[in-house]
């Protein structure tokens, strides 16, 4: 289990913690894929209410970078005080990656947009450290 959390100086009171964990190894044909399962809680502990609209990512590994954008249906609100879990699943086929990314949001009170940056997600089995 990694526990990373955001610089408690981020944008507008929003704190991103993620835990990390690996779940195990698949095999799909020829293909060996590792699975991770990142829990990410956003907490709101600003003043202003703030509206989720979209996730970006960027996945880096050893065979490439890829980006993906999420926009979220329900767009949740988040009052002051409040949080948000979000469980995310992965599937690559390197043993190690790295995840970079921002949250797109909205404060309702004053109609700016801003970015949330999430904490360096860094991919990897226990095993390969021993």
């Amino acid at each position: 289990m990694n526990i990373k959390f955001t610089d408690v100086n981020n944008l507008k009171g929003i704190r991103i913690s993620v835990d990390s964990y690996y779940i195990n190894k698949k095999k799909f044909g020829k293909i060996i894929k590792y699975r991770f399962k990142n829990i990410l809680t956003v907490n709101n502990k600003g003043k202003n209410t703030i509206q989720i609209i979209s996730n970006h990512k960027k996945i880096s590994d050893l065979h490439g970078i890829n980006y993906i954008s999420n926009v979220f249906k329900n767009k949740p609100i988040l009052k002051p005080g409040n949080k948000l879990k979000l469980e995310l699943n992965y599937s690559i086929k390197t043993r190690i990656a790295s995840i970079f990314g921002y949250f797109s949001i909205i404060c309702i009170n004053s109609s700016s947009r801003f970015k949330a940056h999430i904490p360096v997600i860094k991919l990897f089995p226990a095993e390969i450290l021993n």
